[in-house]
């Protein structure tokens, strides 16, 4: 077998096993969030949502690139490893002391002191992860998908499974916390025995200063990034009130965070891949739009599909507990402004990975940078300027402004970076774009039919409608069936 077509059938497992991982992971975290959320309320999931989504910012802060370096780089030996866990170690540490001063004043920026207790324990789990942080990207460089799938997939299930029992002990706006404390401590047992990695007592900081360098601008990048794509909780909470932030949160878990999750079987493959392929231009090309395909073939439906049920789902999940009906109709409303951006994030995702991977990190800062610029700005105009008419509304309706903005930057940055060829790119992804067209279509006149009958029955029929109507396109006009997925994945 040529390396070519090792690599192929590398990266088809690596998907199909990352594909796996994921939507038992998603499932499961589906279940508990619907429990949990439905359990705790708008008002105290709205107070955890001041802490939560910023967790994704410390964990970039306290790796700054260095495991992405590791993946990127060849010239490893086991001092400098050693070295790199050392700095990662003394970050994580350094950053849990600035928790234990900056958690508790942004708890009273927020009016909640219990937000910034959360930030700190947090500060713990950063701690932790040090035990697994290297051998992980070690894996994920040798492109042992599979294992990390496996690894992956007990770890999320056990913070799925223990974020429920802390919440139907009573322990509501500590559970989210206390369930990603639960996942690290999963992760560190299974690396612990099945995959221990003991440093050396070494820290050479000049063997690992490219490393450094090269981390320190991925690592700003995964910051920014993680900052523009959370700091509307921030707004929302600040301006509108905890109750607010609840609904909001609901709506962008619904749909951005689920439309991330997807994403992300295709994303925990495409670093590592691009990687390989950076000497290979036409190659990392065709590799780039591949990737791209899959990922909106994964994302597309969702998209649709939520955005024609939301509503029913809403009711069916929350309706008669602690939600009110005025509250599910905004958080239905704000749901469907956000599935505008599903499609164009589920894009953008591809684009970093790419850039990290040709050893270009710099030019994912530039866009990280245009990006936090544009995006939180677009939050901050539209709760100042619409907020008094549209309440929380405003910011998922500045998501539809300020995001465009920062993807055709990445687009462009990619066109001239790798010579990307705009037009097969685009015809390979709007004949996608149009069987989803046509599976929205369907749903719609299912929608109109079904207007009068119970909120189970029309999830199932418009649902069904647009899945059928989407795959059915995509089978006869883009040739992907069952049986191509199936052959292409064992290579």
């Amino acid at each position: 077998m040529s390396e070519s077509k090792r690599l192929d059938t590398h990266i088809n497992r690596g998907v199909a096993w990352t594909a796996a991982s994921q939507t038992i992971v998603a499932v499961a975290d589906l279940i508990s969030q619907l429990i949990c959320v439905r359990w705790m309320g708008e008002s105290r999931y709205g107070i955890a949502m001041m802490a939560v989504p910023l967790y994704s910012i410390l964990d970039a802060i306290s790796d700054l690139g260095g495991t992405s370096a590791l993946i990127a780089h060849d010239d490893h030996t086991p001092e400098r490893v050693s070295s790199l866990f050392w700095f990662n170690v003394l970050l994580s540490t350094g950053l849990f002391l600035v928790l234990l001063l900056a958690g508790p004043l942004y708890g009273r920026f927020q009016g909640h002191t219990v937000v910034g207790m959360l930030l700190v324990a947090y500060g713990g789990k950063l701690v932790i992860q040090n035990f697994y942080a290297i051998p992980l990207a070690v894996l994920r460089k040798e492109l042992h998908f599979e294992e990390v799938a496996k690894i992956r997939t007990v770890a999320y299930l056990a913070e799925s499974i223990t974020r429920v029992v802390f919440v139907a002990y009573g322990i509501m706006i500590w559970s989210f916390t206390l369930a990603a404390l639960a996942k690290s401590l999963v992760f560190a047992v299974i690396f612990l025995f099945r995959h221990p990695y003991k440093p050396k007592l070494v820290f050479r900081y000049a063997d690992i200063a490219h490393y450094v360098s090269y981390g320190l601008r991925s690592g700003v990048s995964q910051v920014l990034y993680y900052t523009y794509t959370n700091v509307d909780y921030v707004i929302v909470g600040y301006y509108f009130g905890e109750a607010a932030n609840g609904i909001y949160s609901l709506a962008y878990w619904i749909v951005l965070e689920a439309v991330k999750t997807i994403a992300n079987v295709v994303i925990d493959v495409a670093l590592p891949t691009f990687a390989r392929l950076r000497n290979d231009p036409p190659a990392l090309v065709t590799q780039f739009i591949r990737l791209t395909r899959l990922n909106m073939i994964a994302v597309l439906p969702f998209v649709v599909l939520i955005l024609l049920i939301v509503p029913e789902f809403l009711n069916l999940a929350y309706a008669g507990g602690k939600w009110s009906a005025p509250q599910l109709a905004v958080c239905g409303d704000a749901a469907r402004i956000l599935c505008v951006i599903g499609l164009l994030r589920a894009l953008g995702f591809i684009g970093p990975p790419l850039l990290d991977g040709i050893g270009r990190p710099e030019l994912t800062l530039r866009y990280m940078t245009i990006a936090t610029i544009a995006v939180p700005g677009a939050f901050l105009l539209g709760a100042n300027l619409l907020g008094d008419r549209l309440g929380l509304l405003s910011v998922a309706i500045a998501w539809a402004v300020g995001y465009p903005i920062a993807f055709a930057a990445l687009l462009y940055v990619i066109a001239k970076t790798v010579d990307l060829p705009i037009a097969t790119y685009a015809r390979a992804s709007l004949g996608i774009l149009g069987c989803a067209a046509i599976g929205l279509a369907l749903g719609l006149a299912a929608d109109v039919l079904t207007r009068n009958l119970h909120d189970g029955i029309r999830i199932a029929v418009i649902g069904g409608a647009a899945l059928v109507g989407t795959f059915g396109a995509l089978a006869t006009w883009q040739h992907v069936t069952p049986r191509t997925i199936i052959g292409s994945l064992r290579g």
